[in-house]
């Protein structure tokens, strides 16, 4: 009877590491840095959202967004997306890079939506990435378009 305590145990504590291991901020964060015009850079650490079912989560559902923390949308090529706020519960600046990694477009300080219908956003041309930062940092930070989004750790697409 007590071995199998002990067994009982050391597979809740295996799972409870595994868990922990493969779902740390370690893994799921990386490095970027927006580089303005003037010379300054930023650096945000975020969550990529490449695949389909990570791209509609989005940042859903989360309480806050702290500064220099952010989600970013790889899409394997030039599209026009559409984002939407549902579910999403704080603000948001959506800052649209192109496959030249320059800023081409933001919407910012886009309010969370607490209706079914929501409005959408999107750029007004093709873009490969879409960087969502706390609603106000663009203008915090002074990140305009023709600003440069740099990769500091690599991002598998």
């Amino acid at each position: 009877m007590r071995t199998h305590r002990i067994i009982a145990v050391l597979v809740v504590m295996i799972f409870v590491g595994i868990n922990a291991f493969l779902f740390s901020d370690y893994f799921r964060l990386h490095k970027v840095n927006l580089v303005t015009q003037r010379g300054d850079v930023y650096e945000l650490k975020v969550e990529i959202a490449e695949k389909m079912r990570e791209k509609q989560k989005g940042l859903m559902f989360r309480k806050r967004l702290d500064v220099g923390r952010g989600m970013l949308f790889v899409y394997s090529k030039s599209v026009i997306p559409n984002f939407w706020m549902k579910n999403t519960l704080v603000p948001l600046d959506m800052i649209f890079i192109g496959a030249d990694l320059k800023v081409k477009y933001i919407h910012e300080k886009v309010p969370p939506c607490k209706t079914e219908i929501c409005q959408t956003y999107s750029p007004y041309m093709p873009v490969q990435y879409v960087l969502e930062v706390p609603g106000g940092y663009s203008y915090l930070f002074k990140i305009k378009p023709g600003d440069r989004l740099e990769f500091v750790d690599p991002v598998d697409s």
